[in-house]
């Protein structure tokens, strides 16, 4: 069974031999990054025509400074990515795949999604005092963002069979809560996201989100929209048991152990402990996909999680020869 028949299988609970593997750094990835959206030019300007900061000395994506959106009105001066063109590039990338890598599951990373987007041209605060005063606003932008993505998705629509997955990246958690609440979420981006999965899974492609924070509130809400996997870094902070109980067979997860305490400050014996309640996020159908996390997160921590999930279900599972060696050596 190759790598991406195994990720196809954990993804939709059809029963995988092993959980998935998202460990490039240690040599087993049972995926494949096709094209990654997350792109600047030499001016530090990414696709949507936002124009990046970055500080020397911190390491970060940066950040976005100047918010064209002023109006309604500014909306439509606004020159979207193409998709024919974006299309195009994602066709080119398909045809350089090595045979290794079409072994893989294979998936686009949209870079920010359509909550980030709209905080990038309008300002986050902004945004956010719209939801009460010019709801409008928000409908408009959120729909701009994903008329592009479902755009993009008819583009390469003739490489239905090439590609697994589209991954979108928007952080909806804070520390302890959800950034917005549920009744505004449902209110103003329900919808839109469904648009997105409805054109995802038309495909034949599942839907990825990527968001930090405590977004636990929100997986319910995530499952109805039909979102296929859900790659929450705050582990911890979701609740390892909370989750466990009340989604752990409903919807899969690319999961690793908390990324803001434990991977990077605390011990290898710590994130073992972590990684056995993790393992609970998937059941014995699937639904779990374990990975590291690369900002600033200590390299034993991580291969003290990549090492449970080898010991606990990739080798007995018969997975050896991406290792190079034999089982039990």
């Amino acid at each position: 069974m190759t790598s991406r028949e195994i990720i196809q299988r954990v993804i939709h609970f059809e029963d995988p031999p092993r959980v998935g593997m998202y460990f490039a750094q240690f040599g087993i990835d049972d995926t494949v990054d096709i094209f990654d959206f997350c792109l600047r030019d030499e001016h530090g300007v990414d696709p949507w025509g936002n124009r990046w900061t970055v500080h020397p000395d911190v390491p970060s994506h940066g950040q976005v400074k100047q918010h064209p959106v002023e109006t309604l009105d500014d909306i439509a001066k606004l020159t979207p990515p193409d998709p024919e063109y974006f299309g195009e590039q994602v066709r080119m990338a398909v045809e350089e795949l090595t045979p290794e890598q079409r072994d893989k599951y294979r998936f686009i990373a949209t870079s920010f999604g359509i909550w980030e987007i709209p905080q990038y041209l309008r300002g986050m605060a902004r945004l956010m005092e719209d939801m009460v005063v010019q709801p409008e606003m928000v409908d408009a932008l959120a729909s701009y963002c994903v008329d592009f993505w479902v755009a993009f998705l008819q583009q390469i629509a003739p490489l239905q069979d090439e590609i697994d997955a589209i991954w979108m990246f928007d952080d909806w958690g804070t520390q302890n809560a959800l950034m917005i609440s549920r009744p505004m979420w449902r209110r103003f981006y329900a919808g839109q996201y469904r648009r997105l999965t409805n054109a995802a899974h038309e495909l034949g492609m599942d839907f990825w989100l990527h968001s930090c924070g405590r977004v636990t509130d929100l997986i319910e809400d995530f499952i109805k929209v039909g979102i296929d996997l859900l790659n929450p870094t705050q582990t911890k902070t979701c609740g390892y048991e909370e989750v466990a109980e009340r989604y752990a067979g409903r919807i899969s997860f690319l999961a690793s152990v908390e990324s803001q305490s434990t991977l990077t400050r605390g011990t290898p014996e710590e994130c073992r402990v972590e990684a056995e309640l993790l393992a609970k996020w998937g059941t014995e159908h699937g639904g779990l996909m374990a990975c590291g996390y690369g900002y600033q997160s200590r390299e034993e921590n991580q291969r003290a999680v990549f090492d449970y999930f080898m010991e606990t279900s990739v080798l007995p599972s018969g997975l050896t020869k991406m290792l190079g060696r034999e089982q039990g050596e």
